[in-house]
């Protein structure tokens, strides 16, 4: 498989300029030479990624490398999932020919029959206890794995049923009968509270995506932050700390002007690797800007761009973020201990506009989206400020002034 092959060739190639043996490699990994040797060679594929994630984090991989390696741990993961397993088990036949022979002189001691009756009642019986174990093991991880409670009166509560019943893919029903490591991860996370990637129903999206992510307001470290907001400067406070700033636009009904710039830290929120391929932005409604004053939270217009900027016009017919110049971009592996960090400003001169992000990851067999907001579905909103009334607060300064507008 050509996927094997490049993963075997990407491991070789970062073992060999780390410049560590075999041997040294395998103890800092905790793992034993002859299995290191096996993933080198392309002979065994780990079922986790976890042993490939840190190989390429001890040979200091760079990001776009890791990217690349579980990329093609995922086809392949994904192809040999798919492969009948059943294969090795016509190798048995030898035995029955052996045992043939030698049961032949075994009947001419009739009493000997008698005792080995009750073995085998005992054995049966141990038989059907096994089995019965093994039922009910099954019967209770599956409960767990497709996500569905049951209640006193044994019937199952439809809306965990209806989440379970819309997931992608088909590991949760196929995977109890043979308690694959899939079936041991997916009933890890449905222990977590998490539903299935896909869920629909009601259910929350984020409960499906195995990332967390925090919103930041941008602050106004490039001073050049503004807000529309419906009262006379004598009504408006002076502008705030950053730490304050969301409480200040929240008791004086602040609405960001020309562009809203957030900071977004994004997390897993287990064991797994995420991968994040793709950033969107979806508006929900767009009418005419504020007439209202506009206010300037500062003096002077400078900012940097970050790891990963992204700039979107509202205006367009169909906005889209674009990566900023000098700036690094999606797709990004994002772990528990590793966050990244994701910079957006939206920009309008002609609307007020409502909108929202759309984060797309992955992770071993699951994918999905997951919806950015200010929380519990409140979208951003960035109004225009052309040909309003603009106001600042010199430093120093006792009161709002106006200032001649910049936009």
């Amino acid at each position: 498989m050509r996927e094997t092959d490049e993963v075997a060739r990407l491991l070789q190639e970062l073992k060999s300029r780390s410049g560590l043996s075999y041997g040294a490699l395998a103890k800092r990994l905790h793992l034993s030479t002859s299995a290191l040797h096996r993933y080198c060679n392309g002979d065994v594929m780990p079922t986790e990624f976890a042993p490939l994630d840190h190989f390429s984090r001890v040979c200091e991989a760079t990001p776009q490398e890791r990217v690349e390696l579980y990329r093609l741990w995922v086809v392949v993961r994904a192809t040999r999932g798919n492969r009948p397993t059943a294969a090795p088990e016509p190798v048995a036949p030898a035995p029955p020919a052996t045992a043939v022979p030698e049961a032949a002189p075994a009947p001419e001691p009739v009493p000997d029959r008698a005792p080995a009756v009750p073995p085998r009642r005992r054995t049966r019986g141990r038989g059907v206890l096994a089995a019965v174990t093994v039922i009910a093991l099954l019967v209770a991880v599956g409960v767990v794995a497709t996500g569905l409670r049951l209640r006193p009166d044994g019937e199952t509560d439809p809306a965990r049923a209806a989440d379970a019943g819309s997931s992608t893919g088909s590991a949760a029903p196929s995977a109890p009968p043979s308690l694959s490591p899939q079936l041991s991860a997916a009933a890890a996370v449905a222990a977590a509270g998490a539903s299935p990637p896909g869920a629909t129903g009601g259910a929350d999206p984020s409960t499906s995506a195995p990332i967390s992510v925090a919103v930041h307001p941008s602050g106004w470290d490039a001073k050049c932050d503004q807000y529309v907001v419906n009262r006379p400067p004598s009504e408006v406070p002076r502008p705030p700390a950053v730490p304050e700033a969301a409480g200040w636009a929240s008791q004086v009904g602040a609405v960001p002007g020309h562009s809203r710039s957030v900071k977004l830290t994004v997390q897993g929120t287990g064991w797994d690797t995420v991968l994040l391929t793709g950033l969107n932005v979806r508006v929900t409604r767009v009418a005419a800007p504020l007439a209202w004053n506009a206010y300037s939270m500062g003096e002077g217009c400078a900012g940097g761009v970050g790891a990963r900027s992204y700039r979107i016009d509202l205006d367009a017919a169909r906005p889209v973020p674009v990566v900023a110049d000098g700036s690094g971009s999606l797709p990004v592996v994002v772990t528990q201990s590793e966050p990244a960090v994701i910079e957006v400003t939206a920009e309008t001169t002609t609307h007020d506009v409502s909108w929202y992000l759309e984060l797309e990851w992955t992770s071993g067999n699951r994918k999905g989206m997951l919806p950015v907001d200010l929380g519990h579905g409140t979208p951003f909103r960035t109004s225009a400020v052309k040909d309003r009334p603009l106001y600042a607060y010199p430093a120093g300064g006792q009161a709002w002034e106006q200032a001649p507008a910049r936009r």
